[in-house]
Parts: C-alpha cells; structure tokens; sequence
C-alpha cells in the first residue's frame, strides 16, 4: 500500500510540474518573429504563383528554373533585376501596396502582383 501512495505522490508531483502547476511564472517576454520568406519561381516562362499576398517585411525570392536568364521588373519601386538560369534573387516589401512585377526581356508577357498588405 505504502508503494500506491508513493508512486501517486510522484505522479501528481510530475503532473503538476509538466503542466506549469508551481510556483515559477510563465515567461511572458515577447518574442520577436523573423521576417517572412515567400517564393516566387519562375518556370516555364511565367511567374509561378501568379499573385501573391504577403504582409509588409516579407521578403520575396524569386528562383529562375528556366533555360535562360529572366528579369524582374517591379516598375513603381524603381527595381529592375536580372536572374541567370538556377539563381536566386530577393526583395523584401516593406511597404504596403500592389506591386506589378514583369520579365521586360519576354517575348510573351510574364507578369504578376505582389499584394503587400
């Protein structure tokens, strides 16, 4: 009987202690979050997704999977960024608005929006 109220005596002890029951506050220090990452490839001669939504801080990175070099204009940021074939490039939004992004150097338009909310 002895070893009943002994091994009920550490298993409310354990209990109490994994579900934060002592005496030790919570930590309640705010954390800060990394900035978001999203990506946008482009494949196929297009811009996969076409749009995207992200929230302001969010950086963007483009990877060109295609054969050949494409760029990525985003005219209303003054930014015009050429991507060789297998690279990467990124931007991060800081300010809120619709971005239209296109490739000037397509024969066939590629174009997209990025919604910085």
């Amino acid at each position: 009987m002895r070893k009943i109220a002994i091994l009920l005596v550490l298993v409310t002890l354990s209990f109490t202690v994994a579900c934060g029951g002592g005496d030790t506050p919570a930590d309640t220090t705010p954390t800060e979050t990394a900035p978001a990452e999203q990506s946008m490839v482009i494949y196929q001669y297009r811009f996969n997704p076409n749009t995207l939504t992200v929230p302001a801080g969010t950086t963007v990175v483009f990877e060109n999977k295609d054969p050949e070099r494409h760029n990525v204009t985003i005219a209303a940021l003054n930014v015009d960024q050429m991507i060789e074939p297998n690279s990467t490039w990124s931007y991060t939004f800081a300010t809120t608005g619709e971005f239209a992004i296109e490739n000037r150097l397509a024969t066939n338009p590629m174009t997209a929006t990025i919604n910085v909310q």
